[in-house]
């Protein structure tokens, strides 16, 4: 968080998000921090994470253009991310929104 707030601090933003392997930190500039842990994906789920950081960016920004909470902007970026680690390549795991989060649920977070 503190890594986050500094990046906020020296760039005219609104937010500045995180996201690492165990969760996803959410800065905003009104003072606003939030931590997300990610989904507990099986071992055996995993083929590559190719593409998994875009994957969570995306999913990130559609909540965020939806106006969505910034908690619920960090979970479907989650979800996103670990819908894509189910495949090799970039673009054949990451289904719909209702899919990724449903996917998510299923296997829970960390």
């Amino acid at each position: 968080m503190r890594a986050a707030k500094t990046v906020l601090d020296q760039g005219s933003m609104d937010l500045v998000t995180v996201h690492f392997t165990q969760g996803a930190c959410m800065v905003t500039r009104d003072g606003g921090a939030l931590f997300q842990p990610s989904v507990a994906v099986p071992d055996s789920a995993r083929k590559g994470a190719n593409g998994a950081g875009d994957a969570f960016a995306a999913g990130f920004h559609y909540g965020l253009h939806e106006g969505w909470t910034g908690a619920n902007c960090l979970k479907l970026g989650h979800a996103a991310a670990a819908a894509c680690l189910r495949a090799a390549e970039t673009y054949t795991s990451v289904g719909t929104v209702a899919e990724c989060l449903e996917l998510a649920q299923s296997w829970g977070w960390r």
